[in-house]
């Protein structure tokens, strides 16, 4: 057990070579099993794999079908997941044996041969319409190699033969790839964000200071290749002043993005301006009525009708006053996390633009507070400092006050966009799935402690 409570994952690993033609057996007993391998919750589950194979059978494998979280649920034999070797003429480990796939199963006992015949089946299923995912093909690494190398050569940049998968799926796929002279990073993403690809070119384009250079476009899988940024990520970053750092050249680019809207929205970022948020206010809310009277446990208690309705009159009152200051919408980012900032010598560079939004700016400033409240941070009054270097950009433009009262509004309508954003809360799940339905009231309630706040702060202005 993990420390957390949360048990390892155990994966039975179909790890095929020579096209799927083979697959790796182990002996156990008398007989042949599938190589087992147990991961620990909360890890990128390719990367951990992929690993676990190359310290237990020195092989070098990628991932063509690997379970989501929320499907293929761990059954006495295990999570399934099919990786193929790298090299197809590679040696089998000491005591395995590469056995056709044909007469595998009859190798194995009855779980594990329905497990490589259900693996198999969907294998062929891929394969024979590669639009429905390129990544679970067999041979779609070397593919990207050869692609790579057209994109990189070039640019001067050799090819080492190194990588690491960090995420994997039949359209999605994150890999590093080593040079000689640095390293590139191709990703791919099938919906629901396959739109970050037309979004992370045009933010590229409108403000290639602040993300990564992309060095070649792969249409057909819907991937892009990008530079790797010589940096320290965020949270890695030993000194709060790479914090402030961050929250000044956020502010830098948003306020270069004014202008820019309707190119960025064009490009398919998510539409969260103060008119579309106000929208959603009461559908959202509906549903959330909806939760909260299905929620069986007696604490944390579940919000009253009285008390939504307080924090829909607080998210309405919220959108107007926001509207009447006028600041302008900007370029946002609705995971702006410190995993996501890269900090270099001489700028800060964002990453994951599947979460871009046009919105009103301080939103994305306070999903950073979020972040930094929960970080291992050592710094006094660290989150007042944070807004103080961000709002230091925006002095030219806003006076003190507006700026101030602006602020004070951003935390309740940032925890709005951040839950009404996609449209999950809209869709039958929320209602027969327990843990995204005490999600969504889990959020709300913190919505309403929000606006409660912002409420106690508008009287104080006005004494």
């Amino acid at each position: 057990m993990q420390p957390n409570g949360e048990s390892a994952s155990t994966f039975r690993l179909v790890i095929t070579r020579r096209s799927a033609s083979e697959i790796l057996l182990l002996p156990r007993g008398s007989g042949w099993a599938l190589p087992q391998v147990a991961i620990p919750p909360h890890q990128r589950v390719a990367e951990q794999l992929t690993a676990e194979v190359r310290k237990g059978w020195t092989l070098e494998t990628y991932c063509l079908l690997v379970p989501s979280a929320a499907s293929d649920q761990q059954n006495e034999e295990g999570k399934p997941a099919v990786l193929e070797s790298v090299q197809a003429n590679d040696r089998a480990p000491a005591g395995s044996y590469w056995a056709p796939c044909t007469a595998a199963a009859g190798f194995l006992e009855a779980g594990e041969a329905d497990l490589v015949r259900g693996s198999l089946e969907k294998l062929e299923a891929y394969m024979a319409n590669e639009k429905a995912g390129p990544f679970a093909r067999p041979g779609w690494l070397r593919e990207i190699f050869q692609w790579t190398r057209e994109q990189a050569t070039p640019l001067g940049l050799q090819l080492t033969g190194n990588f690491r998968q960090l995420n994997a799926s039949p359209t999605f796929n994150l890999l590093r790839l080593e040079t000689k002279g640095g390293a590139l990073w191709f990703k791919a993403t099938g919906e629901p964000n396959a739109h970050e690809l037309p979004l992370a070119l045009a933010v590229s384009r409108l403000f290639p200071r602040h993300v990564p250079r992309v060095l070649g476009v792969h249409h057909p899988w819907n991937g892009w290749l990008t530079e790797e940024v010589a940096g320290v990520p965020l949270d890695e970053a030993a000194e709060f002043a790479a914090w402030e750092r961050a929250a000044a050249e956020l502010a830098e680019l948003q306020i270069a993005s004014i202008g820019m809207t309707a190119e960025i929205l064009e490009a398919q970022a998510k539409d969260l301006r103060i008119r579309q948020l106000a929208g959603r206010i009461d559908p959202f809310l509906g549903r959330m009525s909806e939760l909260m009277a299905l929620q069986e446990k007696p604490t944390p208690a579940p919000l009253a009708p009285s008390e939504l309705a307080t924090l829909a009159e607080g998210l309405k009152e919220a959108c107007a006053l926001l509207e009447e200051l006028g600041m302008p919408d900007t370029l946002g980012h609705l995971d702006f996390n410190p995993g996501n900032i890269v900090v270099t010598g001489d700028r800060c560079v964002f990453l994951d633009w599947a979460e871009g939004c046009v919105s009103h700016p301080f939103l994305t400033l306070e999903y950073l507070r979020e972040h930094l409240g929960r970080s291992h941070v050592q710094e006094p009054a660290a989150g007042e400092k944070l807004a103080a270097a961000y709002l230091g950009r925006w002095v030219p433009f806003f006076s003190p006050e507006e700026l101030r009262r602006a602020q004070a509004l951003a935390p309740l309508l940032a925890a709005f966009a951040y839950a009404a954003a996609s449209d999950g809360w809209r869709s039958a799940d929320a209602l027969k799935n327990p843990p995204l339905a005490g999600y969504y009231r889990s959020l709300t309630r913190r919505m309403y402690r929000e606006s409660i706040q912002a409420a106690l702060g508008s009287e104080r202005c006005l004494n």
